[in-house]
């Protein structure tokens, strides 16, 4: 399966979550229970998604009344795991569905000439991630630990970046530019598809598909850079702009569970994984080995990631806790 196709069934399956929380909540309403209905009419791979989604909850509802087989030895849970290949599959998805429960949503219209003004919040918390689709039809996938608010006019769609990262898939609209900020910066697109950063006050934008500008917001002096795709726009908080090709597979491969590390720097890497653990590496007295790190992991495999450094003598466990690893260089 291709990178857009994977995202676009990501997006497929958070919009039937969506629907899913809707329906469970109570709340929903009776233009709500029609738009449901037409988005089930949609195609068949509206209907499969949610029947997914229903699936998985019911599963999730069973092995949660099972506690056997969450302590079974590892033997058999591996023959367990050979004779049904894809009830992890369902776990997961249904562990998706609490991860769209985080997320905060406030909204509010009033009228406006030739339409509406709409604002919305979406966050998420330490190792959560959620792909949302937005009332204009773009789909945004958050990463963990990341804030954002839409602001949506009649003249343009608007994201504020707070913090954290995302991947933008805009719905072409030529009327309305979909403008990302963050940090005194903006990210100006129509149909494409692009990753935005910012931490530390350090902005990254990564191009996918189509073709972005980055402006300074409010400058006035039309000066920016125009990006194409594979181009990442590093802009750091000394204001240095730095434009360089990357691999956009490995950049965005946290929108599809995995992190791929390329002889990146352990402090990044570290960084990366206790991202999306609530149980964090960290090393004696803060001195984390200058050594580089390739392999894929999973988002949030710890475990898997300190055997991985253990077994290249690149670090050593020296204890363990609920809380956290601490650990130690190789040598």
């Amino acid at each position: 399966m291709s990178g857009e196709e994977a995202l676009k069934r990501a997006a497929l399956r958070s919009e039937a979550a969506q629907w899913f929380n809707l329906e469970r909540s109570g709340d929903m309403t009776l233009d709500d229970e029609h738009r449901f209905h037409d988005w089930l009419d949609q195609s068949d791979a509206h209907r499969d998604a949610y029947r997914l989604v229903e699936r998985a909850w019911t599963i999730a509802g069973t092995i949660a009344q099972e506690p056997e087989m969450l302590t079974a030895p590892e033997q058999e849970a591996a023959e367990e795991n050979r004779r049904s290949p894809h009830w992890r599959r369902y776990l997961a998805l249904a562990a998706s569905l609490l991860l769209v429960l985080t997320v905060s949503w406030t909204a509010y219209q009033d009228g406006m000439p030739g339409g509406t003004t709409q604002d919305q919040r979406f966050r998420t918390g330490a190792g959560q991630t959620t792909t949302v689709t937005l009332p204009e039809g773009s789909v945004v996938t958050l990463d963990a630990e990341t804030e954002m608010r839409l602001h949506e006019t009649p003249r343009e769609r608007r994201v504020d970046l707070v913090g954290g990262r995302a991947f933008f898939r805009v719905a072409a609209d030529p009327s309305r530019p979909f403008i990302v900020s963050a940090g005194g910066k903006s990210v100006r697109a129509i149909g494409t598809a692009f990753e935005v950063s910012f931490e530390h006050g350090n902005m990254v934008v990564t191009l996918a598909e189509g073709k972005v500008r980055v402006e300074e917001t409010g400058s006035g002096s039309g000066s920016g850079t125009d990006m194409v795709p594979g181009g990442q726009l590093v802009i750091g908080a000394d204001h240095n702009w730095t434009l360089r090709r990357v691999d956009v597979a490995k950049e965005t491969s946290w929108t599809e569970g995995r992190l791929i590390f390329m002889n990146d720097p352990l402090s990044e890497a570290v960084a990366e994984m206790n991202r999306y653990s609530p149980r964090k590496l960290v090393f004696k007295d803060g001195q984390i080995p200058q050594k580089e790190v390739v392999g894929v992991f999973e988002a949030g495999d710890i475990e898997g990631f300190v055997k991985a450094m253990e077994l290249n003598g690149i670090a050593r466990r020296v204890s363990a806790t609920d809380e956290e690893i601490l650990l130690s260089g190789g040598e």
